[in-house]
């Protein structure tokens, strides 16, 4: 490119800067006017007239600019805005209402400067608008989400506390059937065993009714119980102090509570985390419920072997307890594992509230159970529990 090329390329870009003032201030992208002090209009700009509706005859020396608002909004600017103006020159970003020819209503903010003759006497005003119709659309989509969020949280909150208090009456149901039930259920038992033991029956099928009856005995007494813990422990979330208790002998301990312990492998390694900080009475009935099942979920002809260790995680420590029982299939009842009354063995005795109950200790002490299971071959349930 040569000389001439660029001295005429930087002659385009100078002509391409020298606009029309006049131009500029009546296409601004905002309204301008100017006014007397009294608010008498002699100057408008046409966006500010598009705006409007309005010509500039009918405007100019016509009006005021207060006849351009709203009744709320001059009423304002006659009581505030004015006054202000005269003491200290000028306003800034006041939010008024335009009354348009047509009816319209348009949404302003007002900025305004008072200009002083020689004298310090007042001039003229001149005022700047810029058109928030959007902003005002979404402030006011804001406020109204904000309502439904506190109608929201209020519906949430009156429901909240309608649910605890079904909850607080079941509770008490519960409870009170449980403890209602449990003293004839084992006048039951007592009589049963007194019918065995003095009763002849002739009837060859009598034995096998009779075992079927204790059966269901038994099953009613455990369900019962069942009841009355979970009860309990929702009635009672602080299990008592937290504990540095110690793993290998705490385990051990209810290992040798166990009536079937002898007939099983137990291995505990407790070498990554030798101690866990929880109340006595929650780890030992997680880790009884654990193991008991393990022992009682056996597989047939096959000696029981548990597992009960511990790792450490960045997130805190994890308690293991693996078996090599039955297993549960997690395909069909994944999602049910830790609910409350799920049984995944029907011809085992048990009432459903072990897994249940080991879960929320874990919640309660700020942590969550997991398990993986294969149909066959074991299952291991993980305890992960916060850092302390």
């Amino acid at each position: 490119m040569s000389i001439d090329d660029l001295d005429s390329e930087f002659e385009l870009d100078l002509r391409l800067t020298e606009e029309n003032l006049d131009e500029l201030y009546d296409n601004a992208p905002c309204g301008y006017c100017s006014c007397l002090p009294d608010g008498t209009l002699v100057k408008l700009n046409q966006t500010l007239l598009t705006w409007l509706g309005y010509s500039r005859q009918e405007l100019v020396a016509r009006r005021c600019l207060q006849d351009l608002l709203t009744v709320g909004a001059r009423l304002h600017y006659e009581t505030y805005c004015a006054p202000l103006l005269l003491l200290q020159d000028q306003v800034r970003e006041i939010s008024y209402q335009l009354q348009c020819r047509d009816g319209r209503r348009l949404a302003v903010l007002l900025n305004a400067n008072l200009r002083r003759d020689a004298r310090g006497e007042p001039l003229v005003v001149r005022v700047t608008l810029f058109d928030i119709t959007d902003r005002r659309k979404y402030e006011q989509e804001l406020l109204r989400a904000k309502a439904e969020a506190e109608a929201q949280r209020e519906l949430l909150t009156v429901k909240n506390a309608e649910l605890l208090r079904i909850n607080a009456e079941l509770d008490n149901f519960v409870y009170t059937a449980s403890h209602d039930l449990k003293q004839p259920a084992s006048n039951m038992v007592g009589l049963f065993e007194e019918l065995k033991r003095t009763a002849t029956f002739h009837d060859p099928d009598a034995a096998g009714m009779m075992n079927m009856f204790e059966e269901a005995l038994r099953q009613i007494l455990s369900t019962i119980e069942g009841m009355t813990d979970v009860v309990q422990l929702q009635r009672q979330p602080d299990q008592g102090p937290e504990d540095a208790i110690d793993l290998h002998s705490f385990t051990q301990d209810i290992v040798r509570s166990l009536q079937a312990a002898a007939t099983a492998d137990f291995v505990l390694d407790f070498a990554a985390v030798p101690t866990l900080r929880l109340p006595r009475t929650s780890l030992h009935s997680i880790l009884y419920n654990l193991l008991s099942n393990a022992l009682k979920y056996a597989q047939p002809g096959r000696r029981p072997r548990v597992l009960v260790s511990t790792t450490l995680t960045t997130g805190g420590p994890v308690l293991l307890v693996r078996d090599n029982g039955r297993g549960i299939d997690l395909h069909r009842h994944g999602e049910e594992v830790f609910q409350l009354f799920r049984r995944f063995h029907p011809e085992v005795d048990g009432s459903g509230m072990g897994l249940y109950l080991v879960r929320r200790l874990v919640q309660q002490a700020g942590g969550r159970a997991e398990v993986d299971s294969v149909v066959g071959e074991g299952t291991t349930f993980r305890l992960y529990f916060p850092e302390a």
